[in-house]
């Protein structure tokens, strides 16, 4: 390894580190805080309660605007560049756009919640949950923002440490609240999770507005919309793509089980259930690497190093390689096993769809790098291309009526080998074109400027 790169690699190590410590702990922590909840509530109040909580995790991802690859797109190379209007544009768009969506998803919340809870819930007694946890869109929204910024500074600590006290703080609320209350209210019951979300997202907003202060001070809003004005194009369409990414998503994740409940069998959405479970440590470790390798990538294109961001790129590969390898090994060996000594002896059909997932966690968590690297470099739609196949996929089974846990499988599988081969190719011959430019400059003597495309 050249020396230059061993502080990236030591940075991008421990940040994973950190991410998968915390990610531990909560998982951990909400697991107490779901087996308290199921010990003292009713089936259906239990099942209300997930249903507020999950109703606004539903609204932010399909009304919020998703600028966080915006900020990671243009945050570093506006710093470097020492655009300060420019940069005090970006973030003023990116803060009113998130403010803008939590007003719209906070206010519906209030308005509407009667209406939704009549309606759609058939339950009118959810209606005070709904503005309860409305309380915590205004603050959730800016999330966009502040996590982003957080992980450029490299202050990882300063979003895993709040996640871990949020969960611990609403689990120590109901914990306290049951030990003395005579039966329970479900309006605290919520309460305790709104506390716990503001917890966790209150600190790491103010902190990052802290670090960019600097950026917002003296606002002159016209002066910094002319400066951001001659990136319009660009950012108009990482914003489009982003968004698209984020809507073509849902038909494999979250919504692949959401589509088995509607057009297959209960028997193959429990199959397809517990083979998902069966990766999830894969794809927790998936989550947290691209997390941690975001602000590398960025990084790295901000100041033009790009033979230092190939070799991160070619070494990251080789890593998760060898690691997806000795997964999918374990996976094929011993599935059957677990699957056996996990559960009763009808989910053994679930092997071969824990080893079709199993595939693409690996190939998932391998080609986890070229995602912060098409937003990077202004790619993204080779990105959305695979998303777009694999949606394709799984809508023609349906069209076929034959969607099941294997064919759900099958349309990821497909999905994951387009987007982690094809769809990369582009990605990783512009890195390569980028790193001579047409002068014949290496990084060496280039600086540090924004590449132009």
């Amino acid at each position: 390894m050249h020396a230059q790169d061993w502080p990236v690699w030591h940075r991008f190590r421990r940040n994973l580190s950190i991410s998968l410590l915390g990610s531990g702990l909560s998982l951990a922590l909400k697991l107490v805080q779901t087996a308290l909840l199921t010990r003292v509530l009713r089936l259906d109040d239990f099942g209300r309660v997930l249903i507020v909580l999950n109703l606004f995790v539903f609204l932010e991802a399909f009304v919020g605007l998703r600028v966080s690859d915006v900020m990671f797109r243009f945050f570093q190379p506006l710093k470097a560049q020492r655009d300060a209007r420019a940069l005090q544009g970006l973030l003023l768009l990116c803060l009113g756009l998130s403010l803008a969506a939590g007003l719209l998803i906070g206010g519906g919340a209030f308005g509407l919640s009667p209406w939704l809870a009549e309606r759609f819930y058939h339950s009118p007694e959810i209606a005070p949950l709904f503005k309860i946890y409305g309380c915590t869109v205004l603050v959730s929204a800016f999330r966009e923002v502040y996590e982003p910024i957080l992980r450029v500074y490299d202050r990882f600590p300063s979003i895993v440490v709040p996640q871990v006290a949020g969960a611990l703080t609403t689990l120590t609320l109901l914990a306290a609240y049951f030990a003395v209350a005579d039966g329970y209210d479900l309006r605290a019951v919520v309460a305790a999770f709104t506390v716990g979300a503001l917890v966790q997202t209150v600190p790491p907003l103010m902190l990052a507005l802290r670090l960019v202060k600097p950026f917002l001070s003296g606002i002159k809003v016209k002066a910094a919309a002319r400066s951001l004005n001659r990136y319009r194009p660009e950012l108009l369409r990482c914003l489009f793509h982003s968004n698209l990414s984020g809507y073509l998503k849902f038909a494999i994740n979250p919504g692949d089980v959401f589509l088995l409940g509607l057009f297959s069998t209960p028997a193959q959405v429990a199959l397809y259930g517990l083979a998902r479970q069966l990766t999830a440590p894969l794809a927790l470790l998936q989550t947290n690497a691209q997390t941690a390798v975001a602000p590398e990538v960025v990084s790295l294109i901000a100041t033009g190093k790009f033979a230092q961001l190939r070799r991160l790129v070619s070494r990251y590969v080789v890593s998760a390689s060898v690691l997806s390898g000795l997964a999918v090994a374990g996976g094929l060996l011993l599935g059957r096993v677990f699957i056996s000594w996990l559960a009763r002896p009808e989910y053994l059909a679930a092997a071969p769809v824990f080893y079709a997932l199993l595939v693409v966690a690996a190939l998932m968590l391998v080609g986890v790098v070229f995602r912060p690297l098409s937003v990077g470099l202004d790619l993204l739609r080779w990105y959305n291309l695979g998303l777009l196949f694999s949606a394709a996929v799984v809508f023609v089974f349906v069209a076929a009526g034959k969607l099941d846990a294997m064919g759900m499988a099958y349309a990821q599988l497909a999905g994951a080998l387009i987007l982690r081969f094809l769809c990369n190719v582009p990605v990783w011959v512009r890195l390569n074109a980028l790193i001579v430019n047409p002068q014949g400059r290496t990084e060496a003597t280039a600086g540090g400027a924004w590449p132009e495309k």
